[in-house]
Parts: C-alpha cells; sequence; structure tokens
C-alpha cells in the first residue's frame, strides 16, 4: 500500500536518510527499518531521567518551531 506524500526534511535529515539507503532500497524501506512501529513508552521515558518536566517540554517547543 503506498500514499503519496510530500515530506519535507532539513538539510541533515535527507542526508542521513540518503546515506543509510542501500541500493535497491527505498526510502520507505529505510524509514521502516529505523523506525519502530510502536514506541516502547518505558524505555523512551527512561531515556528522558534528569530531565525536568519544564525543560523537556521547552526544548520540544523549541524544535518544533524550527
Amino acid at each position: 500500500m503506498f500514499c503519496l506524500a510530500n515530506v519535507f526534511l532539513s538539510t541533515d535529515a535527507y542526508a542521513r536518510l540518503k546515506a543509510a539507503k542501500k541500493e535497491g532500497e527505498s526510502f520507505s524501506d529505510v524509514i521502516i527499518t529505523f523506525i519502530p512501529q510502536e514506541i516502547n513508552w518505558g524505555e523512551f521515558l527512561g531515556s528522558c531521567k534528569g530531565i525536568g518536566a519544564k525543560k523537556l517540554y521547552a526544548q520540544i517547543k523549541k524544535e518544533r518551531e524550527r
């Protein structure tokens, strides 16, 4: 199944995606390989230990504004 979608990436993000792509692979293949279908929230939240909620929110907000 395919979906036609425009995705805007930073130059750095595109370069990383392109570098990870092997001959014969599509960009979709690369994304599916590197991004799990389901997020392990326990693992993700565990990686945020020591970061206060306000600081984490500020970082997320800053990234979204870029």
